[in-house]
């Protein structure tokens, strides 16, 4: 079956897989269908890493389908069965992340950088080289845009991609509701260079906005005076962390209602920026 183990003992080279209660014996002859469709009918051998790499696609896939929530397949569906849904949704959510590419590229927020830009230039190369039917939980290409609120570490293939996308898109909708002139005030200040550095663009526009709402100040202005901030920093430490949770929390809503945006992912994304703020403000106090 492979160039250096017969057995099923390739089941243990995938430490990464999802969680799994399958037949081991059915998942072997699943597994050996595979390599023999990758080869093209020339062979069952092939290096251990590929087959290992099948084999997490195959387990992945199958998790893929349990997670499909009202279109799951019962576990007593035939495995073969259950992993052709889980490529299936796969190459569904492939195309539904493509849709979200085209979106982002066609959506820059007013400011950009070079690390923003790379990333857009580098994404289209998963949808050329995305594999569902063998490698499906791989994400072949790079990219460095790091996000404000990262993705998950367990989702892969793409999930994965399509997950970066959603919360790179609500980024830059937050974004293009400010001038570039507001934005790049407020970057000069935060980051100095931000056109060439490997930093989130949303970070601190989210974060100023916020706190000018809390302070009463315009939201789009991105800008409050040292005292103004002092003022902030004051009231918040006086509040307990029950009162401080709900004064950061309104903020954000006001902030999200001043802006004219709405949806729930970028509600949460917002208000999980906005109290991982609060946890440092606090934390500088302790």
């Amino acid at each position: 079956m492979t160039s250096e183990t017969t057995s099923n003992a390739l089941l243990a080279l995938a430490p990464d897989a999802p969680d799994y209660s399958e037949n081991p014996e059915i998942l072997y002859l699943l597994l050996e269908e595979r390599i023999r469709r990758y080869t093209m009918g020339d062979s069952t051998s092939v290096p251990v890493d590929t087959a290992r790499r099948q084999l997490e696609s195959i387990l992945y896939c199958l998790d893929v389908q349990k997670r499909a929530g009202k279109d799951a397949l019962p576990d007593t569906a035939p495995m073969t069965t259950r992993w052709q849904s889980g490529v299936d949704a796969s190459k569904r959510i492939a195309k539904r992340a493509r849709l979200l590419l085209l979106q982002a590229q066609r959506t820059p927020p007013p400011l950009t950088n070079t690390g923003y830009c790379d990333t857009l230039s580098a994404l289209p190369a998963f949808f050329l080289n995305y594999d569902p039917d063998f490698f499906a939980r791989e994400i072949p290409c790079s990219f460095d845009y790091p996000l404000c609120q990262p993705v998950s570490d367990e989702l892969l293939g793409a999930e994965y991609i399509q997950d970066y996308l959603r919360r790179l898109l609500a980024e830059s909708t937050f974004l293009r509701m400010f001038s570039p002139e507001a934005l790049l005030s407020l970057y000069e200040t935060y980051y100095i260079d931000y056109a060439d550095l490997l930093v989130n663009l949303y970070l601190p526009a989210a974060e100023m906005a916020v706190l000018c709402a809390l302070s009463g100040a315009s939201v789009r202005g991105l800008v409050l005076t040292p005292e103004q901030l002092l003022a902030l920093n004051e009231k918040l430490q006086k509040a307990t962390e029950s009162e401080a949770q709900a004064l950061i929390d309104g903020a954000a809503e006001n902030t999200l209602f001043e802006l004219q945006l709405s949806g729930i992912f970028l509600r949460d994304y917002l208000k999980k920026t906005a109290r991982d703020l609060l946890v440092r403000l606090r934390a500088a106090r302790d």
